[in-house]
């Protein structure tokens, strides 16, 4: 599973975001938004503009950002010009588009005055890196009017229209953390014990970040000697490079975790954003999904509940290699369902042949190339390559594999044996290596 995909932290010439928020369209008690939950993140489906999208619901990204539209479709902005950003990543500017005054619906949750940040860079493919559609980031300001609640093990966001809903009976089996809400944005403080010294830190409470924490590392904060480098994502300045390692403990109220990964992204990576004053890090998708989350806002309250993946353990990719979607292709399958009927029909995507012989039928398969190799691992001892089109893995057609069925492979157990089968300048190979836990 990839730690994290994109990361945005964004620094804005003249532009005022996130001044208005969402309300209620209708006169309901609340609203129901079942989601899509991959690699730790959050998929909304919201329509702007009356177009539909697929939107990262991100509490921690300043703006709301669409950077890839829907294929066969466009979307109306309006109030548009042109601005300078710079981003995670490097001191390289980019150049965006701002606009406001749009509409965007989720659900019947809506914000009349909602304004973004268009960036097109074919460098930002979210969606290959996740293997579903996604075109863009719902900010802060779904959060700042109402209390959200997020199930993860249901897979919805609850949008509740006042504050009546936390004197319910069914508040009482969460637990209430005060948070600071800074420029729209909920900070969280937490201790943790590193090389086992206790440190207090305040994270961003960040649903966008699909690492379970990063931390800013300066004086108290450092990384201990048992530590691979990384990629931990892609900015709108570039790359983001760091290291990964575990800590300690992380402890926050009554729970506590014992060894949990953490991400340190190099001091280069954010040196010119605006961080929040004592700010030493983001409590990510990885962290967030092992509870029922309730967030308010306006009453400075962070509520949560244990679920079901809150004893699964903090796995990474032990392979070195990440897999990123690269397209779909054509594969002819074999229908093993025989047709003794008579036929010269063709149909469509099928064909059959001899009369009475199996059916061949052509259906739309992903492609999946690997999108990076980490420096001394496994994949790399064994010769992969940035590139390398996929084609099986353990003997398993790649075609027939999801992304998070692929990641997932690639973090099960310390030793078991990697079997790719990879496609190079048109030439087939095949690599063998196991997987090595280093944290």
């Amino acid at each position: 599973m990839r730690a994290i995909v994109f990361v945005f932290f964004l620094m804005l010439c003249n532009c005022v975001f996130g001044q208005n928020g969402f309300h209620f369209e209708s006169d309901k008690d609340k609203v129901v938004i079942p989601f899509t939950f991959v690699d730790n993140l959050i998929i909304l489906p919201v329509e702007i503009n009356g177009t539909k999208l697929n939107m990262l619901l991100d509490s921690g990204s300043e703006p709301s950002i669409i950077f890839s539209f829907p294929e066969n479709d466009t979307i109306q902005l309006y109030n548009t010009k042109k601005i300078k950003i710079s981003g995670m990543g490097n001191e390289e500017m980019a150049e965006g588009i701002y606009s406001d005054t749009n509409i965007a619906n989720v659900n019947g949750y809506k914000n009349d005055k909602f304004d973004l940040l268009v960036i097109l860079d074919e460098n930002l493919n979210f969606s290959s890196r996740i293997g579903i559609p996604v075109n863009g980031i719902l900010g802060y300001s779904f959060f700042k009017n109402n209390v959200v609640e997020i199930d993860y093990q249901k897979k919805k966001v609850t949008v509740y229209r006042d504050r009546k809903i936390l004197s319910k009976k069914r508040m009482k089996s969460f637990t209430d953390l005060p948070i600071t809400v800074v420029n729209d944005r909920a900070y969280l403080n937490v201790k943790a014990k590193l090389d086992k010294n206790e440190v207090d830190l305040k994270l961003l409470v960040d649903t966008g970040l699909g690492d379970g924490l990063w931390l800013f590392e300066n004086d108290l904060i450092k990384t201990n000697d048992n530590y691979f480098e990384d990629v931990l994502g892609e900015g709108i300045g570039g790359t983001v490079f760091g290291k990964k390692s575990r800590l300690d403990e992380l402890e926050f109220s009554e729970f506590k975790f014992k060894s949990p990964l953490v991400s340190y992204p190099d001091t280069s990576s954010y040196k010119q954003l605006r961080l929040v004053k004592n700010r030493n890090g983001s409590l990510g998708g990885a962290m967030l999904k092992r509870f029922t989350i309730v967030m308010d806002y306006n009453g400075g309250h962070l509520y949560l509940k244990k679920s079901g993946y809150y004893n699964d353990p903090f796995n990474y990719n032990m392979s070195g290699i990440e897999v990123q979607h690269g397209g779909v292709q054509w594969i002819q399958e074999v229908d093993k369902i025989r047709d003794d009927r008579s036929t010269n029909v063709l149909n469509v995507n099928e064909i059959a042949l001899d009369e009475s012989t199996l059916k061949y039928k052509f259906t739309l398969k992903p492609v999946y190339e690997i999108a990076s190799v980490r420096k001394n691992s496994p994949a790399e001892a064994a010769g992969l390559k940035t590139g390398d089109k996929v084609l099986k893995i353990n003997n398993k057609n790649i075609g027939n594999l999801s992304k998070q069925k692929i990641d997932e492979m690639l973090q099960e157990e310390d030793g078991k044996t990697i079997k790719i089968e990879i496609e190079r300048k048109g030439i087939v190979k095949k690599f063998e290596f196991q997987l090595k836990k280093i944290l």
